[in-house]
């Protein structure tokens, strides 16, 4: 990287115990919980993504809505704003209900930063699902509120 093709954000999660990092193609980090008895395990995956200098976090959202539409039972909750080390992100849930694992349940910040031409977007999607939704939700955004972007 330099300054006229930088890398991606520096991106950190503080993983509590009992979770580990897995390696996932495409993302900057991911990690899930380990002992999770054969259910649906929580997990939090971090993407970067540089899109083209019109992109808007309006946009992302309209992409993830699109894809929660195309799922049984999928349901988009109204985005929120919120600041974390001084980063704003806009946040937005999201739900449906898959065959195998029962309710699933999402929680996305997205994060951008214009350079130059370009957007650097961030985002950060936390999963819960099956009979533990309402019990791991809680756990899961506290998780998501460190995640620390350097640029």
């Amino acid at each position: 990287p330099s300054a006229q093709f930088p890398g991606p954000p520096s991106v950190t999660v503080d993983i509590p115990d009992g979770w580990s990092p897995v390696r996932v193609p495409g993302t900057l980090l991911a990690a899930r919980r380990n002992d999770t008895g054969g259910r649906f395990a929580p997990n939090v995956v971090v993407r970067g993504f540089t899109r083209s200098g019109d992109f808007t976090i309006g946009r992302a959202l309209a992409e993830l809505k699109a894809y929660v539409e195309d799922r049984s039972d999928g349901e988009m909750d109204a985005p929120f704003t919120l600041e974390i080390e001084s980063i704003p992100f806009v946040g937005v849930n999201v739900s449906w209900t898959d065959q195998a694992v029962g309710d699933v349940v999402q929680a996305h910040l997205f994060a951008g930063a214009r350079r130059g031409q370009v957007v650097d977007l961030l985002q950060v999607t936390g999963s819960v699902g099956g009979e533990q939704v309402d019990v791991e939700y809680e756990s899961l955004q506290q998780l998501m509120q460190t995640v620390r972007i350097t640029r």
